[in-house]
This record gives structure tokens, C-alpha cells and sequence, in this order.
């Protein structure tokens, strides 16, 4: 479907008829094979998603775009095709269209315009063609353009049955995705650990975003050893945080569905942002956080992790940590001698930690209970988590009335703008 997209993008770009060659068409050569990529795109998604044959069979079987004798449609143009741009040496498939000779070739094709094309030929294009038989005179075949782009647009109309088969099928696939139960912590026995290896391989089976790497990072958190014991209840903190998050994941997971406070975990949202605990838990937004200066250093985290062994990178990384070391032992005890492991594992929970200060998605939808906080706010200070929210819906309404003032009238003055 991508190389379907981008080809058509190129084709509706390309001007033909301006070649630069003082002989040979090849932007003609250039059209007729990304014009074949096309069809064949459509006629392979179209059998993947079971496309009725037979609509597929009428376009090829037609003889009513080349008005061809001696063959279809789709012959002629896999003929056209392979004479001019693919195969000119030999071509050889298409024995309707050789007279009974071995093969054709075709030394160039050219624009009617160009000096080198027959006087009596009347098409666009002339294809010069030899035949096998060393008797048999040099004969032109004249080639319309219209013609293959009519022929082409028979196949885009096979889109929206395409597009129709589909989604028929995708609902099927959502439907039975649906009716396989996903299992509960509970039948883990609570291990948590094997269970997030269960949900990795249903998130791979179902969707497959390529965010299967937060499995294997909630996994580390379950399994580090911390090696100063005042971080323990902290971390125990965070764990419970992240076992709250599975059910919305398995929600999710079951309904085939990220819409929704059932399946994301996120009972307010903010604006521009769509997320679910599960991720925000793994990577919690540093935006207006005392974190935020140092995005770069925290971004070289990833040279800890175990899939990189580049000794240099790892040195660089632990050299990057060090201006936030005094912030991170604000919320975790911290040296920047732990291992990678444990490294990885309490930024992340110095992030986490931090969150819960502040004013931002992560604070308003963790529990305000002692089993994921270290202060259980009161009820003035959880309220006013979402008092910013209010004042900002005030400003974007001021913002859209003036955006409909400038788009009604075309532009307004600075003095006018002061006045509103």
C-alpha cells in the first residue's frame, strides 16, 4: 500500500511528451513501468484481501481500451510493456502478438515530434520493432498515451472494492481477536513478570505498533535488585503503579481498542495528547518539569541498555548523568555506580516520583492513595492539579474567536487586536 501510494504520487507529477533524449522515450519507459507497479499493487492487495476474481479477470480479459484483435487488454500491455521498457532485447511471452516469429525487440521508442519517428505514424509514440526473422522489414507501432492511462484507471477504480474487502476483513479479524479471552494477572498467580511476557506476545498478535519494548522495560522493574534499601518502598510504589496500568493494557488488548478511560487508563486527558498510562508510566512527559533541561542526557540513556555494547557509549552515558545527580536524589537515592540495570531503573523512578509533584497527565490519573504516592495529597492539592486545565480551555477560547475574526475578514490591525 505504500509503494502503491507513492507511485501513484509520481505518476500524477510526471509530464510526458519533454524528454531530454534526442531519441528514445524513457520518460514514456519511466510511465509505463510505475504504471504496471500500480496495477500490480492493486491486483495483489486485492487478492490478500479477497477482492472478488472475476473483477479483476474483466480488466485484463477486455479488449475494449486497446482495441487489440489478437489478444486482451492485459496482454497488450504486458506485450507494450516488455517490448519497450523491459525486455527490448526479446520479447518473447506474448506469442498472439510476434506473427509467428521467435521474438521482438525494440532498439527505442520515440515521440511523434521527435525527427526519428515515422511520418505515418499517427499516435502519440512510435515503437520501432525488429523481429526474429532477419527477412521481415522494420515496422512501427503507434502508442497512445490516453490509452494507458484508461487502461490504468480500470485498475484504480478496483480501489474502493479493495478498500470495501478490507475492512469486511479486518472486522472479521477484530471479531475473532475479540472472542479469544486474555488472560488476568490472577492466572499468573500473580507474577507479574511472566504475565508482562503474555501480554508482549498478545500486544504482537494484535497490534503490533512496534511498542512491544515496554513489556521487556516494566519487566526490568520487576526484577532489579536495589542495592540501597531506602529506595525499596519507592520502587514497591511504582510497581503498584505499573500493576494498575495492566488492566487498562489488557482491556485494550481485548477489545482491540486504545480509545477510551477503560482501555487507556487516562480519565483526564490532556488536550493534543493521546497516550495511555502503560506508556506514560514508561516515559512520563519532562515537559515544565525539573527534568526538562536535561531531555539530551536522559536521552542517552538508551546506551545502558543491554542490546548496546559499545563500551565508549556506555561511559558517555554515566558522564551525562552526572549534572542530575543532585535533581535525582531529590525523589531516589542515587550514585551513578549502580549497575545499567538498576541505573535504568531508578531515573524511571525518579521520573515517576517527580511526576506525582507536579501538574501534568500522569498526577491526575495515578490514585491519590499511599500505595503509589509518597504524600497522598489532600483534597485542595488534588484539586488544583486541574485548575491550570480550566484557565487554559478560557485562553483557546479567546483563541478561536480570534482565529474565526482573522479567517472571516482576511487579517486584522495590531490596534485591533489590542482592543479584543
Amino acid at each position: 500500500m505504500d509503494r502503491l501510494e507513492d507511485t501513484l504520487g509520481y505518476i500524477n507529477e510526471m509530464e510526458l511528451g519533454k524528454c531530454k533524449s534526442n531519441r528514445a522515450a524513457f520518460d514514456f519507459y519511466d510511465f509505463i513501468n510505475n504504471a504496471y507497479i500500480v496495477i500490480d499493487c492493486i491486483k495483489t492487495i486485492g487478492h490478500i484481501f479477497g477482492v472478488d476474481n472475476h473483477l479483476i479477470e474483466d480488466i485484463e480479459d477486455s479488449s475494449l481500451v486497446f482495441g487489440s484483435k489478437a489478444s486482451s487488454d492485459g496482454r497488450y500491455f504486458e506485450y507494450v510493456r516488455s517490448l519497450c521498457a523491459v525486455h527490448p532485447l526479446c520479447t518473447s511471452h506474448q506469442n498472439e502478438f510476434l506473427n509467428g516469429r521467435q521474438f521482438h525487440c525494440c532498439p527505442f521508442v520515440t515521440w511523434r515530434d521527435n525527427p526519428c519517428c515515422a511520418g505515418s505514424i499517427n499516435a502519440d509514440l512510435a515503437a520501432l520493432i525488429y523481429s526474429s526473422n532477419q527477412r521481415d522489414r522494420p515496422f512501427y507501432l503507434g502508442l497512445y498515451v490516453s490509452q494507458f492511462e484508461r487502461y490504468l484507471e480500470k485498475w484504480i477504480s478496483l480501489i474502493p472494492n479493495i478498500i470495501e474487502a478490507k475492512n469486511k476483513y479486518a472486522d472479521g479479524e477484530y471479531d475473532r481477536l475479540r472472542s479469544e479471552p486474555i488472560k488476568t494477572l490472577s492466572d499468573y498467580s500473580n507474577d507479574v513478570v511472566q504475565y508482562l511476557a503474555y501480554l508482549k506476545d498478545e500486544y504482537c498478535k494484535r497490534f503490533d505498533y512496534g511498542g512491544d519494548y515496554l513489556f521487556d522495560h516494566f519487566a526490568r522493574v520487576f526484577t532489579v535488585e536495589v542495592s540501597d534499601g531506602r529506595n525499596k518502598m519507592l520502587l514497591t510504589k511504582y510497581r503498584n503503579a505499573i500493576i494498575y496500568s495492566l488492566q487498562f493494557e489488557r482491556n485494550a488488548l481485548q477489545n482491540m481498542s486504545y480509545e477510551g478511560y477503560d482501555n487507556t487508563g487516562i480519565k483526564y486527558p490532556d488536550r493534543g495528547i493521546e497516550t495511555t498510562l502503560f506508556d506514560s508510566l514508561d516515559d512520563p512527559s519532562t515537559y515544565e518539569s525539573a527534568f526538562s533541561p536535561y531531555s539530551y542526557n536522559l536521552g542517552k540513556l538508551s546506551y545502558l541498555e543491554d542490546g548496546c555494547n559499545n563500551y565508549y557509549n556506555k561511559i558517555y552515558a554515566r558522564h551525562l548523568l552526572e549534572p542530575l545527580k543532585e535533581l535525582i536524589n531529590q525523589y531516589v537515592s542515587f550514585t551513578n555506580q549502580e549497575s545499567d540495570e538498576e541505573t535504568l531503573v531508578l531515573v524511571d523512578l525518579a521520573l515517576y516520583l517527580e511526576a506525582l509533584t507536579r501538574k501534568c497527565l500522569l498526577n491526575k490519573n495515578i490514585p491519590n492513595e499511599p500505595s503509589f504516592r509518597v504524600n497522598v495529597l489532600t483534597d485542595d492539592q488534588y484539586s488544583s492539579i486541574f485548575v491550570e486545565e480550566a484557565l487554559d480551555e478560557n485562553e483557546n477560547n479567546s483563541t478561536d474567536v480570534l482565529q474565526q475574526l482573522i479567517e472571516k475578514y482576511g487579517g486584522i490591525s495590531h490596534g485591533e487586536v489590542e482592543k479584543l
